[in-house]
């Protein structure tokens, strides 16, 4: 079977996409060669949760392409306890980018041009709480710190990177039935393992996966209705321990703001809707998010903007914020604006988003917006964008370039004047954001 799967895995790397390519991050010296980015193709994650020994492991097999020779580049906060390449043991080291803007792994052994398997264990003990005969567990993430997403908790790549992701799920010595929200397709495979296969448009910022157990949570299930025919099975849930009472008002909500946004930017561009209402602010995944009422319109704006129309980077995570906060405001106009901001210019290999982005942002988008108020604002290019865009990570050079076609005007100068500037000159920088709030892992393991 092991054989099977690696010959599955190198069949199916050859077909690199060419949108990881073109996003993929400059390799660099790292004193030991040259460390690359590589594009991940394909990556099974078989987890399993030992519910009697109270211990969980990962092991992940990755089929990648090389597309220059160097030492591979991956990412996993959790040291990995064994690495094989192409079938032989090696080693990987953690490292700074040049800048120090963040921190990686890089394998102790070049590759050539080609198509790779790489298999990797380690434990998984983040946001993993073993209790009365069953286990509770979730991959939350954030874009407020650096490696707080995917790798949080598996081997994965950066987010400019699409892969066709699995979850082999396993629960082993358990007396209590586990349930299992996400934004994959779950199937039974036997009675200790569930697989869950996760789309091929998918990045490390996608997965939304949070395993309980069976009535420790209320949830309703219902299909919404979208504008192009399709029947969208939705649930929302929170804890039975929590104060909230009403999931019929959570439902109509989700549905209210469903509708908003579809009337806006078009179908809603995700198979399923998870909302999982757990307060203390909120974040967003591929169709789903956790929130609270208060933010809830927000996450699921970044639907469309984030985990629609996806940032390849750090530098251009501002953009979909900024939208997002500019929606919350009510699509405020501005005809001015004071101050700036280095949104779009932090060191090069940055993986999070400028604070900067939910006020100064939300600003400069209503500063465009009043620009071309007489183009019909900047509504008709955003629904653009999302009928042109939907799951290709871009940057925010791409955006102008975008916008400059679109409306027929340049919008070079405004976007160098605001978002290209030094960030010692925002005016909103470190300002606590209250939709996106950082909750520490103490405070995230509450709402397990």
């Amino acid at each position: 079977m092991k054989f099977v799967l690696i010959f599955l895995l190198l069949i199916g790397s050859v077909y690199a996409s060419s949108n990881d390519l073109n996003h993929r991050p400059k390799s660099f010296a790292n004193g030991k060669g040259k460390a690359v980015f590589v594009d991940f193709t394909e990556a099974i994650y078989e987890i399993t949760y030992d519910i009697a020994q109270k211990s969980s492991s990962v092991k992940a097999q990755i089929a990648f392409n090389a597309p220059e020779a160097g030492m591979p580049i991956f990412d996993s906060v959790a040291v990995p306890t064994s690495i094989n390449l192409d079938g032989v043991l090696v080693t990987a080291t953690e490292t700074s980018t040049p800048s120090r803007e963040t921190t990686l792994r890089v394998l102790d052994k070049e590759v050539s041009v080609g198509a790779h398997i790489l298999s990797i264990e380690l434990p998984l003990t983040t946001l993993v709480d073993y209790k009365d005969g069953g286990v509770k567990s979730a991959f939350w993430t954030s874009d407020l710190s650096s490696r707080e997403f995917l790798e949080r908790y598996v081997p994965a790549n950066f987010e400019f990177d699409q892969v066709k992701m699995t979850f082999l799920v396993k629960f082993i010595g358990g007396t209590t039935k586990q349930i299992i929200y996400t934004n994959g397709d779950q199937k039974q495979i036997d009675a200790t393992t569930v697989k869950i296969s996760y789309p091929e448009y998918y990045t490390s910022s996608s997965i939304f996966f949070h395993v309980t157990t069976e009535g420790s949570m209320s949830e309703l299930r219902f299909s919404l209705k979208s504008i192009d025919g399709r029947e969208i099975p939705s649930v929302v849930y929170f804890s039975k321990n929590s104060w909230l009472s009403s999931l019929e008002k959570l439902k109509t909500r989700t549905t209210e703001i469903f509708q908003e946004l579809e009337s806006d930017y078009g179908a809603f561009p995700h198979p399923t809707i998870t909302v999982y209402q757990a307060g203390a602010g909120g974040m967003e995944y591929c169709g789903a998010t956790m929130t609270d009422t208060g933010a809830l319109g927000h996450e699921l704006f970044h639907s469309y903007f984030a985990r629609g129309v996806m940032p390849a980077n750090g530098n251009s995570g501002w953009l979909d914020e900024a939208l997002a906060s500019w929606r919350d405001g009510g699509y405020s106009r501005a005809t001015s604006l004071d101050g700036t901001s280095g949104m779009s210019s932090h060191p090069y290999y940055t993986r999070t988003t400028d604070k900067a982005a939910y006020t100064f942002g939300k600003r400069f988008m209503g500063l465009l917006d009043g620009k071309i108020q007489s183009k019909g604002g900047l509504k008709p290019f955003l629904r653009y964008m999302v009928e042109r865009h939907t799951f290709a990570p871009l940057f925010v050079e791409e955006f102008i370039q975008e916008m400059n076609k679109f409306y027929g005007v340049s919008f070079d100068a405004d976007f160098k004047r605001y978002t290209y500037s030094s960030r010692k000159m925002s005016i909103d920088k470190g300002i606590e954001n209250p939709i996106h709030r950082k909750m520490s892992i103490k405070e995230l393991a509450k709402f397990l």
